[in-house]
Protein backbone atom coordinates (compact mmCIF):
# COMPACT_ATOMS: atom_id res chain seq x y z
CA UNK A 1 0.00 0.00 0.00
CA UNK A 2 1.22 3.44 -0.82
CA UNK A 3 0.11 6.98 0.02
CA UNK A 4 -2.54 6.98 -2.75
CA UNK A 5 -4.15 3.79 -1.42
CA UNK A 6 -4.18 5.29 2.08
CA UNK A 7 -5.73 8.52 0.78
CA UNK A 8 -8.50 6.46 -0.88
CA UNK A 9 -9.16 4.46 2.30
CA UNK A 10 -9.28 7.57 4.48
CA UNK A 11 -11.59 9.42 2.09
CA UNK A 12 -14.01 6.50 1.90
CA UNK A 13 -14.00 6.03 5.67
CA UNK A 14 -14.97 9.68 6.14
CA UNK A 15 -17.84 9.20 3.66
CA UNK A 16 -18.27 5.89 1.87
CA UNK A 17 -20.20 7.64 -0.89
CA UNK A 18 -17.40 10.04 -1.82
CA UNK A 19 -17.23 10.10 -5.63
CA UNK A 20 -14.02 8.79 -7.17
CA UNK A 21 -13.81 12.07 -9.12
CA UNK A 22 -13.59 14.00 -5.84
CA UNK A 23 -10.88 11.69 -4.47
CA UNK A 24 -8.98 11.97 -7.77
CA UNK A 25 -9.10 15.76 -7.61
CA UNK A 26 -7.74 15.73 -4.05
CA UNK A 27 -4.98 13.30 -5.07
CA UNK A 28 -4.15 15.06 -8.33
CA UNK A 29 -4.67 11.93 -10.44
CA UNK A 30 -7.19 10.70 -13.00
CA UNK A 31 -10.52 9.29 -11.83
CA UNK A 32 -9.68 6.04 -13.63
CA UNK A 33 -6.60 5.69 -11.41
CA UNK A 34 -8.76 5.93 -8.28
CA UNK A 35 -11.28 3.44 -9.70
CA UNK A 36 -8.48 0.99 -10.57
CA UNK A 37 -6.84 1.35 -7.16
CA UNK A 38 -10.18 0.88 -5.38
CA UNK A 39 -10.87 -2.26 -7.41
CA UNK A 40 -7.46 -3.63 -6.46
CA UNK A 41 -8.03 -2.84 -2.76
CA UNK A 42 -11.40 -4.60 -2.90
CA UNK A 43 -10.04 -7.66 -4.74
CA UNK A 44 -7.27 -8.00 -2.14
CA UNK A 45 -9.84 -7.88 0.68
CA UNK A 46 -8.46 -4.66 2.14
CA UNK A 47 -11.71 -2.73 1.71
CA UNK A 48 -15.35 -3.82 1.56
CA UNK A 49 -18.36 -1.77 0.64
CA UNK A 50 -21.12 -2.42 3.18
CA UNK A 51 -24.07 -0.65 4.78
CA UNK A 52 -23.70 -0.17 8.52
CA UNK A 53 -27.07 -0.41 10.25
CA UNK A 54 -27.69 1.28 13.61
CA UNK A 55 -29.19 -1.52 15.76
CA UNK A 56 -30.77 1.00 18.17
CA UNK A 57 -32.80 2.55 15.35
CA UNK A 58 -34.27 -0.91 14.72
CA UNK A 59 -35.29 -1.41 18.33
CA UNK A 60 -32.36 -3.52 19.51
CA UNK A 61 -31.91 -1.70 22.82
CA UNK A 62 -30.22 -4.39 24.93
CA UNK A 63 -26.57 -4.57 23.89
CA UNK A 64 -24.13 -6.67 25.88
CA UNK A 65 -20.63 -8.09 25.85
CA UNK A 66 -20.36 -11.74 26.84
CA UNK A 67 -17.14 -13.35 27.99
CA UNK A 68 -17.15 -17.07 27.23
CA UNK A 69 -15.12 -19.79 28.91
CA UNK A 70 -14.61 -22.81 26.64
CA UNK A 71 -13.57 -26.33 27.54
CA UNK A 72 -9.94 -27.07 26.66
CA UNK A 73 -9.54 -27.79 22.96
CA UNK A 74 -13.12 -26.71 22.14
CA UNK A 75 -12.71 -22.98 21.46
CA UNK A 76 -12.84 -23.28 17.65
CA UNK A 77 -15.91 -25.52 17.73
CA UNK A 78 -17.63 -23.13 20.14
CA UNK A 79 -16.74 -20.16 17.91
CA UNK A 80 -18.18 -22.00 14.92
CA UNK A 81 -21.48 -22.50 16.72
CA UNK A 82 -21.57 -18.90 17.97
CA UNK A 83 -20.97 -17.54 14.44
CA UNK A 84 -24.39 -18.84 13.44
CA UNK A 85 -26.32 -16.73 15.97
CA UNK A 86 -27.83 -13.65 14.32
CA UNK A 87 -27.63 -11.50 17.47
CA UNK A 88 -23.84 -11.74 17.57
CA UNK A 89 -22.17 -8.85 15.77
CA UNK A 90 -18.62 -9.36 17.01
CA UNK A 91 -16.82 -12.58 17.96
CA UNK A 92 -13.16 -12.77 18.93
CA UNK A 93 -10.76 -15.24 20.49
CA UNK A 94 -8.91 -13.59 23.36
CA UNK A 95 -5.75 -14.45 25.25
CA UNK A 96 -6.89 -13.13 28.61
CA UNK A 97 -9.56 -14.01 31.16
CA UNK A 98 -12.06 -15.27 28.55
CA UNK A 99 -11.51 -17.65 25.68
CA UNK A 100 -13.99 -15.78 23.50
CA UNK A 101 -15.77 -12.44 23.72
CA UNK A 102 -18.95 -11.66 21.79
CA UNK A 103 -20.97 -8.51 21.34
CA UNK A 104 -24.72 -8.95 21.01
CA UNK A 105 -27.61 -6.64 20.21
CA UNK A 106 -30.94 -7.87 21.54
CA UNK A 107 -34.38 -6.25 21.47
CA UNK A 108 -34.74 -6.15 25.25
CA UNK A 109 -33.54 -7.86 28.42
CA UNK A 110 -35.96 -10.74 27.94
CA UNK A 111 -34.46 -11.41 24.50
CA UNK A 112 -30.94 -11.12 25.98
CA UNK A 113 -31.79 -13.55 28.79
CA UNK A 114 -33.27 -16.04 26.32
CA UNK A 115 -30.24 -15.79 24.03
CA UNK A 116 -27.82 -16.48 26.87
CA UNK A 117 -29.72 -19.17 28.76
CA UNK A 118 -31.45 -21.01 25.93
CA UNK A 119 -28.89 -20.71 23.15
CA UNK A 120 -25.37 -19.66 24.12
CA UNK A 121 -25.03 -21.58 27.39
CA UNK A 122 -26.36 -24.76 25.72
CA UNK A 123 -23.61 -24.85 23.09
CA UNK A 124 -21.44 -27.91 23.55
CA UNK A 125 -17.99 -26.94 24.81
CA UNK A 126 -19.01 -23.85 26.77
CA UNK A 127 -18.24 -24.18 30.46
CA UNK A 128 -19.39 -20.71 31.52
CA UNK A 129 -20.26 -17.15 30.53
CA UNK A 130 -20.04 -13.69 32.06
CA UNK A 131 -22.36 -11.02 30.73
CA UNK A 132 -21.58 -7.32 30.77
CA UNK A 133 -24.77 -5.41 29.99
CA UNK A 134 -23.92 -2.19 28.17
CA UNK A 135 -25.52 0.77 29.90
CA UNK A 136 -24.27 3.52 27.61
CA UNK A 137 -22.12 3.62 24.50
CA UNK A 138 -19.77 6.59 24.49
CA UNK A 139 -18.18 5.82 21.15
CA UNK A 140 -19.11 3.46 18.35
CA UNK A 141 -16.93 3.89 15.30
CA UNK A 142 -15.79 1.97 12.28
CA UNK A 143 -13.25 4.65 11.36
CA UNK A 144 -9.51 4.04 11.57
CA UNK A 145 -7.13 6.69 10.27
CA UNK A 146 -4.41 5.12 8.18
CA UNK A 147 -0.98 6.65 7.84
CA UNK A 148 1.77 5.90 5.39
CA UNK A 149 5.03 4.35 6.57
CA UNK A 150 6.78 7.67 5.93
CA UNK A 151 4.28 9.52 8.17
CA UNK A 152 4.83 7.17 11.11
CA UNK A 153 8.53 6.64 10.66
CA UNK A 154 8.50 2.91 9.89
CA UNK A 155 10.59 3.46 6.79
CA UNK A 156 13.35 4.90 8.97
CA UNK A 157 13.36 1.98 11.37
CA UNK A 158 13.19 -0.95 8.94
Amino acid sequence: MDDLDILILNALQEDGRTPFTQIAKKAGVAESTIRSRYTSLAERGIVQTIAVVDPFSLGHNAPALIGIFAEPGKVHAVAGALEKLAEISYLVLTLGRYDLVVEVFCRDREHLTDLITNQIQLISGIRGTETLVIGKIFKLSFFWKFESDSQIGWGKIC
